[in-house]
């Protein structure tokens, strides 16, 4: 993955590299087996977190999701994972850029893996077929943002 961005005459380039992405924490909870319920019965409660460190040279970036899906007051399923991935930034020194991409688009390109994994959880579970819709990162990442006051 990478971008280059001119602005005027200089040309300011940067690389990312994502190094590795690993699930760094899963739980699946099926209470409700075995279920013989349509998708459209069910009701889901979703989460989304995005945490980030610094490892030597790299920024681990952590998407966590939990999904709890319910059928009345009965619970179904609870599936909470953490999927993280170490990128690597290169070129990228402005910190607003920097937090910029590690809270919106790190998440966003982890994101498909953690629906995949939830995916076949729910489906190896017993469940039906479904599919998350991928969290807009950049609103939650502005949500996060303090506010300030214009004069």
């Amino acid at each position: 993955m990478s971008k280059t961005e001119i602005a005027g005459d200089e040309q300011n380039a940067w690389d990312v590299v994502l190094h590795g992405r690993y699930i760094r924490d899963l739980s699946f909870e099926n209470p409700g087996a075995p279920v013989t319920l349509d998708k459209d019965e069910l009701r889901f409660n979703v989460s989304v977190r995005v945490d980030s460190r610094y490892l030597d040279e790299f920024h681990e970036v952590a998407l966590t999701v939990g999904v709890t899906a319910t059928n009345g007051d009965q619970i179904v399923f609870i599936v909470e994972l953490t999927y993280a991935g170490l990128f690597e930034l290169v070129g990228l020194e402005d910190e607003k850029s920097r937090q910029s991409f590690i809270f919106c688009e790190a998440p966003r390109t982890l994101f498909p893996w953690v629906d995949r994994i939830i995916s076949d959880l729910a489906r190896d579970g017993g469940l039906p077929l479904m599919n998350l819709s991928q969290p807009d990162f950049v609103s939650l990442y502005e949500q996060q943002l303090p506010k300030t006051k214009e004069i």
